[in-house]
């Protein structure tokens, strides 16, 4: 299923429900931190899913995101008004989705990741040699680097890499807010993660494109799966 599928790739653990019948007896039974809906389905029955969610002693108080097709900003209010935390639009736009999933389940990542190899030239300071370090993963607020010296947290740098499929080279500013020097967690590659400064508007949504495509550009829409 799409949503399915796309939320593993955004490293949430989804579980899956063919009717609303289905999905009030899994939450009922597991413990979740929101509820996704798509709502591609016959208004008494979007209206009656959510009616039963929100009477719920055990569910009323999780965040109820709805999906549906159409943009209509009565549909949205009245959807809001029934007690829903959100509505969003398909096709869905990954950036403002995964913000507003993360916001309501309290998760402290707020722009989604993908697994990117490349090689970033890292500058410490103007006019000293640049190190070549390879990408592990990416976000539009920035990425991990793979290095057994990893800078001390707090350490600005100024970054050049090029994406994948990108003739155009990103030259950015950037932070260390995270070091892990080898042997820190196991289950973690030693390096360091940077937080972009400043972005440029035109880099920062070149990058949203980029993790948009990375995610979502082999799957198709179909409001029937």
């Amino acid at each position: 299923m799409y949503l399915g599928i796309l939320m593993n790739r955004i490293w949430f653990s989804p579980v899956l429900a063919a009717t609303p019948d289905e999905g009030i007896r899994l939450a009922r039974k597991e413990s979740f931190s929101l509820i996704l809906f798509d709502g591609d389905v016959a208004e008494p029955a979007l209206y009656t899913a959510i009616a039963l969610l929100r009477s719920d002693p055990k569910l009323k108080e999780l965040p109820l995101v709805v999906f549906i097709t159409d943009d209509n900003p009565g549909i949205n209010q009245k959807l809001l008004d029934r007690g829903c935390s959100a509505v969003l639009t398909k096709p869905l736009d990954l950036a403002i989705m995964y913000g507003v999933m993360a916001r309501l389940s309290g998760q402290p990542r707020t722009t989604p990741r993908v697994t990117v190899k490349m090689r970033v030239h890292v500058e410490i300071t103007e006019g000293t040699p640049e190190k070549v370090l390879a990408s592990v993963n990416m976000s539009e607020s920035g990425m991990y680097l793979r290095t057994l010296q990893p800078l001390q947290e707090g350490s600005l740098i100024h970054v050049k890499f090029t994406l994948p499929h990108d003739a155009d080279t990103m030259e950015l500013s950037a932070e260390v807010v995270r070091a892990l020097p080898l042997g820190t967690q196991f289950e973690c590659e030693p390096g360091m993660g940077l937080r972009f400064v400043d972005v440029p508007e035109d880099a920062l949504l070149k990058i949203r494109s980029f993790i948009q495509w990375e995610v979502t550009g082999d799957l198709e829409w179909n409001s029937n799966i």
